[in-house]
């Protein structure tokens, strides 16, 4: 009997390893959670600095791309791929210089991201034949405003940004500045380091897998958008803060994929949600909002849906006179904006607030400094309401008499996006309260198309790429109306008000010489000697305080002009299901998931993994 015990002993040890080595085959194969979710609406340019006339885009560009600073949570300025930053300053000199340490981490092919990364991404912002607003954010480098307006005698080659080395880049300044402000500035996603032979090698680079590179948390895996097969798929980027030869595969990034499906209506997303098959909505659909009631969670995002009126567009007349620039004319605007009743469209949108003026809710009134019993005050609750939430009929045709304007003799066309039913939505209100006056107005809803351009490097056309030709349009200021959603580029007023004054616009200078160089106007056409003057003057004080007062005077006199009309402030509505916890949601109303924890995640692993 005791050999028999013996025997079944030994059986049982020798068995011991065999399970051990299927349990850790069971663990290498575990890479993490899959996360279906319904993130956000599609988008279909992810190239970080036009992230910012979609609110979606943003969500999702924020999951690709770190920054060298971050606002956390509490709106507080933290390092990110910045791993320290030191200040020297010389006044006898006239030296101003900041010198940023950038952490050790890789882009999602494994390479490492470096100075070379933050200087291309900064002087393509800067550069003069490029439109980008978010310029104006690094105007205090020295010579960078300079070569943003052609100046004849100042190159792109001249703005004062260098890489020491590898890991270090030096910034010098006009002269000196607000330290704090400059670092505000540079949590914006329009700044992120970007890799020149990335960029430069195909246009459209960020739009699939195969040609992004993300420096962040995540990386493309999939886009499609086959008719019945859209969808989106983000996977963790491996090399993110990780040693892959030392660090577990999630040292850094807790999920293995997000997993955003397209296909469903609005209900089946409920619908899943409600069965624990879909645990995030980034974005509640619009049918289903005035149902949830409090199992939503609602914050005020850092954007105003705004409409822009094209001041150079040739409106059209329907009693045989010539075309003219209507929107030229600022009584005609301000009729526009007093006869839209804003209350009532955030009430239709339900997750939003009537917008009483153009800088959002959040943004900071004199920088973000507060203390520990005592938040920051923001730009809206000093400024308070310039706008009234109510329409007047009565004030826009007044306005309207005033201009010498018949608006049944005009017809135009409100540009929107198609794929944002939001946006439809509100074109369609904003249409009505217009053809109340008269106007002949239409939305035009506009579809992405499948592209048929050529790709140099491949020489072949790729069909899995939609051309947004609604943001294609807008950048090119082919419109008469177009609606956008206005988000803030940093916490500062500044990056919202300073692009309606000519030299600050950030776009493209015309000429074909540098000398020959014309600063742009506005993309609305906008030009205020007055206007000019206040933004100018509240970039160069450096009291923080007397400066935000000018910013306040700047916007009630943009408001009065009215070359844009906000609409609604923009909130973020999310639902976040009771198995997923450890989601972050930043200052700007973005997500970060890198330590999200998904319950019993191995529930949801596909059976079979491509």
């Amino acid at each position: 009997m005791m050999k028999k015990v013996i025997a079944l002993l030994l059986c049982v040890l020798m068995l011991v390893p065999v399970f051990a080595s299927c349990a850790e085959k069971e663990d290498e194969n575990d890479k993490g959670a899959y996360i279906n979710m319904y993130l956000a609406d599609q988008v279909y340019d992810l190239d970080p600095a036009y992230a910012y006339n979609n609110e979606s885009a943003l969500k999702v560009v924020s999951l690709l791309f770190d920054n060298l600073f971050v606002l956390d949570e509490g709106g507080n300025v933290r390092k990110s791929l910045a791993k320290d930053y030191k200040i020297r300053e010389d006044d006898k000199t006239g030296e101003y210089e900041m010198i940023i340490t950038l952490n050790n981490t890789c882009w999602s092919d494994g390479a490492a991201i470096t100075a070379n990364d933050v200087y291309f991404a900064w002087t393509r912002i800067l550069n003069p034949a490029n439109s980008f607003e978010a310029a104006s954010l690094l105007y205090d480098i020295k010579n960078a405003r300079a070569a943003k307006e052609g100046d004849g005698e100042i190159s792109i080659d001249d703005v004062a940004i260098s890489a020491i080395n590898e890991s270090q880049i030096q910034i010098l300044f006009e002269g000196k500045i607000d330290y704090d402000q400059f670092l505000l500035n540079l949590t914006s996603y329009a700044l992120v380091p970007l890799r020149n032979e990335v960029v430069e090698k195909n246009s459209d680079w960020a739009k699939k897998p195969a040609t992004i590179c993300t420096s962040g948390p995540f990386r493309l895996r999939e886009v499609s958008y086959v008719e019945g097969e859209e969808r989106m798929v983000l996977e963790r980027n491996a090399y993110y803060y990780r040693d892959i030869l030392e660090d577990e595969l999630d040292k850094s990034v807790t999920p293995y994929r997000i997993i955003v499906d397209y296909t469903m209506t609005d209900e089946q997303i409920m619908q899943a949600y409600n069965e624990g098959k879909l645990f995030f909505v980034g974005d509640v659909p619009l049918s289903i909002r005035g149902s949830l009631g409090a199992d939503v969670d609602v914050k005020d995002a850092m954007s105003t849906h705004t409409y822009i009126l094209n001041q150079n567009a040739l409106i059209k007349r329907t009693d045989g006179a010539p075309a003219e620039k209507l929107f030229a004319n600022a009584d005609v605007r301000n009729a526009l904006s007093a006869v839209i009743d804003r209350q009532a469209i955030a009430d239709a949108v339900v997750y939003a607030k009537a917008a009483t003026a153009l800088v959002p809710t959040g943004v900071y009134n004199a920088g973000n400094k507060g203390s520990l019993f005592k938040k920051a005050q923001t730009f809206r609750e000093v400024g308070g309401d310039i706008l009234v939430a109510t329409p007047n009929l009565q004030e826009a045709k007044d306005l309207l008499a005033k201009a010498n304007v018949t608006a049944s003799n005009y017809e135009f066309a409100i540009s929107v996006p198609a794929y944002d039913e939001v946006h439809v939505k509100i074109a369609e209100m904003v249409a009505a309260a217009w053809s109340q006056l008269g106007f002949k107005v239409t939305v035009d809803a506009i579809e992405t198309v499948e592209n048929d351009e050529m790709d140099k490097s491949t020489k072949e056309v790729d069909r899995n790429i939609r051309d947004d030709v609604f943001a294609e349009n807008f950048r090119a200021g082919k419109f008469e109306v177009a609606a956008v959603d206005y988000v803030a580029r940093s916490a500062d007023a500044f990056s919202v008000l300073a692009p309606y004054a000519k030299s600050f616009t950030g776009l493209a200078s015309s000429g074909e010489k540098r000398t020959e160089f014309k600063i742009p106007t506005h993309i609305s056409g906008y030009d205020s000697e007055e206007y000019n003057a206040l933004i100018e003057s509240a970039y160069v004080e450096k009291n923080i305080t007397a400066r935000a007062e000018i910013l306040h005077n700047a916007e009630k006199m943009l408001l009065e002009d009215m070359p844009v009309i906000p609409i609604v402030f923009n909130q973020t509505k999310t639902l976040i299901h009771s198995d997923l916890s450890k989601v972050v949601t930043t200052y700007y109303g973005s997500f970060n998931f890198n330590k999200a924890v998904l319950k019993n995640y191995q529930l949801y692993v596909p059976v079979e993994e491509d």
